[in-house]
């Protein structure tokens, strides 16, 4: 492989910034400093740009495979638009029927992702149906490279009752692996989901009171309560309460092997936007729902002190059809909204450049600690020498506006529509490989690879 050398940008670390070159040999960093010279193969002028380590998202679908409607992203289609948003690394779920062992179900993810992920990737496994069935397989398959297994304590036909929680969360410990959990309690939401519809309050704008807060609230108190008897490592999805983040932040200075996240919905929007335009209600369906303005003001210093450590996206992108076919019944409104690709953009925009949180803090939150909580760290998630060269160079001064037709996913609706954001990734680099340039594919065909796992 050429060597790469990419002169005179400001690099960022989760805990410095400096002005650097940075030396790529055989896909790795081998050099960093100052006046490195012109000798290599390619060498790309980054003055008045950022130099960030590549994105890390741990959290995406695609697609969803299951229920009424399919998300519209697959392996393909996604990472190509994770490319073109600075995203590096994916993990993604490999989700089985209800008799379906693990083992099948990631078999047929690696078949898929093999040759037709255009980053790297690894993937989840989710634990459903006759769990007490699957339990045998955890071990091995920490020991193979996946070490994190996805539960959902909300949704017919997926969450667990808390005698298998509980008996996963001792095997996973045992295992030396990870728990993901969607921590809402869905016997309320349902609850509240039924006797809403049941009134005939089907308006989009009443998704706002059938996920209360209360939700998370409960189930993440719950779940503390678990890891705090079992020691299980625990990693929470998609947190938008502030008392959910209170809970988790007091957890962690406890010192319980607890991490989370939040995603950029929660950040942006709240409860409030359900109750205007129904199509632009639906656009925002998502699981958890929205919270109020003050949970949404809240996260961000929760995001911006570390603890809620990592951002993600939950990219569950649907098309304009799927998401406004049922207007008149917002039960039937397919939850999950697309973000690989402006997961940078917006947070930058709307976090580094108004000071909510520091350009260091953005660069942990958005790869550093992705890549350590989820095993691929010392080779990605940091520019330093030996490691992966996963790369995003910024213009940080860069003025533009979102549009769905524009990001490569197969969506053509995003909440985001029109919005202007300031900052604009202009080269992906993956292991040392311009990926993404000025705005075109600069590869022809896919190449990423899997990457094993290891806590």
């Amino acid at each position: 492989m050429s060597q790469l050398l990419i002169k005179g940008g400001k690099c960022a670390n989760s805990n410095c910034v400096f002005e650097a070159d940075i030396l790529v040999d055989d896909g790795r960093i081998v050099s960093i400093g100052e006046n490195l010279g012109q000798s290599a193969d390619r060498v790309i002028d980054a003055h008045g740009k950022l130099v960030l380590p590549g994105g890390v998202d741990v959290h995406v679908h695609m697609p969803w495979p299951k229920g009424d409607y399919i998300s519209i992203d697959d392996i393909n289609s996604g990472t190509q638009a994770a490319a073109f948003g600075g995203v590096t690394s994916i993990i993604d779920f490999a989700i089985p029927d209800d008799e379906e062992s693990l083992e099948s179900s990631l078999g047929k993810k690696l078949e898929e992702a093999n040759s037709n992920s255009w980053v790297d990737y690894s993937f989840h496994l989710n634990l459903r149906g006759d769990v007490r069935k699957k339990i045998d397989e955890i071990p091995g398959l920490v020991q193979a490279g996946f070490p994190s297994f996805k539960v959902f304590m909300a949704y017919e036909g997926f969450r667990l009752d808390d005698a298998d929680l509980l008996l996963i969360m001792d095997t996973i410990r045992q295992a030396n692996g990870m728990m993901n959990v969607h921590s809402e309690n869905g016997y309320l939401a349902d609850y509240l989901t039924s006797q809403t519809v049941a009134k005939g309050d089907l308006d989009p704008r009443n998704y706002a009171f059938v996920r209360p807060a209360q939700c998370e609230i409960e189930a993440n108190y719950r779940l503390i309560s678990y890891i705090r008897a079992l020691g299980t490592k625990t990693h929470i999805h998609h947190v938008g309460t502030v008392k959910g983040a209170a809970l988790i932040a007091e957890a962690r200075r406890e010192g319980l092997p607890l991490s989370a996240e939040t995603c950029p919905q929660y950040l942006l929007f709240s409860n409030e936007d359900y109750a205007g335009d129904p199509e632009k209600a639906a656009h925002l369906v998502c699981a958890p729902s929205l919270k109020s303005p003050q949970d949404r003001d809240g996260l961000w210093q929760y995001l911006a002190d570390g603890s809620l450590p990592v951002l993600a996206t939950d990219h569950c992108p649907y098309s304009k059809k799927q998401k406004e076919e049922h207007l008149d019944d917002f039960s039937r409104i397919p939850g999950g909204i697309g973000g690989v690709a402006t997961r940078l953009p917006l947070i930058f925009t709307e976090g580094v450049a108004k000071g909510r949180i520091s350009l260091e803090r953005f660069v942990d939150m958005w790869s550093t600690q992705p890549a350590k909580i989820f095993g691929f760290y010392p080779h990605k998630g940091s520019i330093d020498i030996g490691f992966d060269a996963d790369l995003v160079i910024f213009d940080p001064t860069a003025k533009s506006e979102i549009h769905a037709n524009d990001l490569h996913m197969k969506t053509d609706c995003l909440p985001y529509e029109n919005w202007e954001v300031l900052g604009l990734p202009v080269t992906t680099i993956l292991r040392g490989e311009v990926l993404v340039e000025q705005g075109q594919l600069k590869v022809n065909e896919p190449g990423g690879k899997l990457v094993g796992r290891y806590l």
